[in-house]
């Protein structure tokens, strides 16, 4: 029995009239991949109670109250800072068509998990705070503020001054929430001021005033926040990374919070679940770092997406990197597992230990599943043999191939199958093969900072490309100044980029010898190329 079924099966036997399972996120720039573990994981437990016909409710909160308090890479710096500190529903969308900076991003992460057949009733935070469900929560934390001050003493050892309240206005003159700082509280309304050096990442316009703290006027620090939404929404199952999971951290703070102040139980965590990272980093969405969710989602099908992440136990960590024999592997494992299901349907369970693997395999698929999954055995052209097919040029040759391998013509829902392996073989092939890696410019070899590098000076060149070998290295040699960069990484970087290999020409003549859209096209994915727009919007997105 897999993780999920023994979760469930403890939960109805706990005998509630109703659970309700919640994730959520702060849609502060292009979500990551790993955010996809959090959703899937509380979609599998979703599924497995009603299964066993518990009545059951899923989730999924915007946190778009939350104050912008960095700006992606990818976005211009300049054009953004002057909304550093605001509510993110607050800001302006990078792109038109979109209520907000929140809309935006949250879109494309929507997008994605209903891709992979997640589909939780969405919250916006903006929204609960504005139609009041938050109101008498806000004030039970205001009013017992001392037990608030206690509990962060007691449960994480920090100490909060007798002037420190739980709240965070919107400050009336410069539209901020990440500056402001509560300083009194009167029963009907909160005294508070914009402070210029509250924070590190934005700065306040000094303005004070008092506002009664009810609808979208503020909201609560995080640590206060989770709670309060548990209540506003009924939460009774809500996992996290282990981040927030360890001693004194946030979900023991809310914990707390909940039961001593809400008189609300903390909902079920299964213990938290693991990080997901790309290429052994930890990502985040803010700082831009990892690999997007939806760019994932363009070189694996929907089936192999949510399979690639149901198929771990949630306090496994695990790593992905897409190169080399990666994706081959993982649609064997697939297969696999697909054949066990197979061998379930059939009723062809043998006994013992070889069958409750079996049966765990099949179980894996079913919660995989993103379309109805076939109701008889079907055959499945391999992955790996596709590949080799079209890399030898015998892409012509695979309908015969495999109805050869069958003994017989494939049937129309294996052709379609074939036919989308094809699909995502050629990107494979492009771009994540052996011989491919060596020629990605982000690929694992290259570390932080020579991707930040590389994203300066491909901005520098798109601005005004050199006419002279001369002109582009110094601009090379600017830039590594301005970044503080190691020159060594920053050459090896360019040459990655542009040749696949660590070393050859000098770098200023090679950028002017292939010109401007070669060498933009080669650090940039084109496929996403968008036009800069007046509010500073990205050309392009990096891979």
């Amino acid at each position: 029995m897999i993780w999920a079924d023994r979760e469930a099966k403890k939960i109805k036997e706990k005998g509630s009239p109703r659970e309700w399972v919640d994730d959520m996120k702060t849609p502060s720039g292009r979500v990551h991949f790993g955010s996809l573990r959090g959703i899937v994981i509380h979609d599998i437990i979703y599924k497995a109670l009603k299964e066993i016909e518990v009545k059951v409710g899923f989730s999924y909160v915007f946190n778009d109250m939350d104050p912008l308090d960095t700006i992606p890479p990818y976005l211009n710096k300049k054009h953004w800072s002057k909304y550093l500190g605001m509510p993110l529903y607050r800001v302006p969308s990078p792109v038109k068509g979109y209520s907000s900076f929140a809309h935006y991003f949250a879109q494309e992460f929507i997008e994605v998990f209903l891709s992979i057949n997640c589909q939780p009733k969405i919250f916006w935070s903006s929204q609960l705070y504005r139609s009041g469900k938050m109101d008498q929560i806000i004030r039970e934390f205001l009013k017992n503020v001392k037990k608030v001050r206690e509990i962060y003493q007691r449960v994480a050892k920090a100490k909060k001054p007798s002037f420190w309240f739980p709240y965070h206005p919107v400050c009336h003159h410069c539209g901020k929430i990440g500056t402001t700082d509560v300083h009194h509280w009167d029963g009907q309304f909160v005294y508070y001021r914009c402070q210029p050096r509250l924070v590190s990442w934005a700065q306040g316009c000094g303005y004070e005033g008092k506002v009664e703290p009810v609808g979208e006027n503020g909201k609560l620090p995080w640590k206060v926040d989770w709670p309060g939404h548990w209540r506003a929404i009924g939460v009774t199952i809500e996992s996290a990374g282990k981040d927030h999971m360890s001693a004194g951290g946030s979900y023991e703070i809310a914990s707390h919070l909940a039961q001593e102040i809400l008189d609300y139980p903390p909902p079920e965590t299964f213990g938290g679940y693991e990080w997901f990272t790309i290429g052994g980093k930890k990502m985040s969405s803010s700082k831009g770092i990892g690999v997007s969710a939806k760019e994932v989602s363009e070189f694996l099908p929907p089936s192999l997406l949510r399979f690639l992440i149901a198929r771990i136990p949630i306090q496994i960590h695990f790593d992905f990197n897409p190169y080399g024999q990666t994706i081959p592997r993982l649609y064997d494992e697939y297969d696999r597992c697909l054949g066990a299901y197979f061998d379930k349907i059939e009723g062809k369970i043998p006994a013992g230990k070889k069958g409750e693997v079996i049966v765990d395999l099949a179980r894996i698929v079913e919660f995989s599943q993103v379309s109805p999954l076939p109701k008889k055995r079907l055959f499945l052209p391999r992955f790996k043999t596709i590949v080799n097919l079209i890399d030898h040029h015998k892409e012509d040759q695979l309908k015969s191939f495999f109805k050869n391998q069958k003994g017989k013509s494939l049937t129309l829902e294996e052709n379609q199958i074939l036919e989308e392996r094809y699909h995502y073989a050629k990107i494979y092939l492009e771009k994540y093969s052996l011989s491919s890696e060596k020629n990605s410019a982000f690929s694992s070899t290259l570390n932080e900072n020579q991707k930040k590098f590389l994203l300066a000076l491909a901005q520098k060149l798109e601005e005004n490309f050199p006419a002279e070998k001369d002109q582009a290295q110094a601009m090379i040699l600017k830039t590594i100044h301005k970044l503080n960069t190691n020159p060594r990484e920053a050459f090896s970087s360019i040459y990655l980029a542009l040749t696949g290999k660590t070393s050859g020409p000098r770098a200023g003549e090679l950028i002017v010898k292939l010109g401007k859209e070669k060498t933009l096209k080669k650090i940039f994915d084109l496929k996403d190329q968008k036009h800069t727009s007046d509010n500073g919007s990205p050309k392009f997105t990096l891979k």
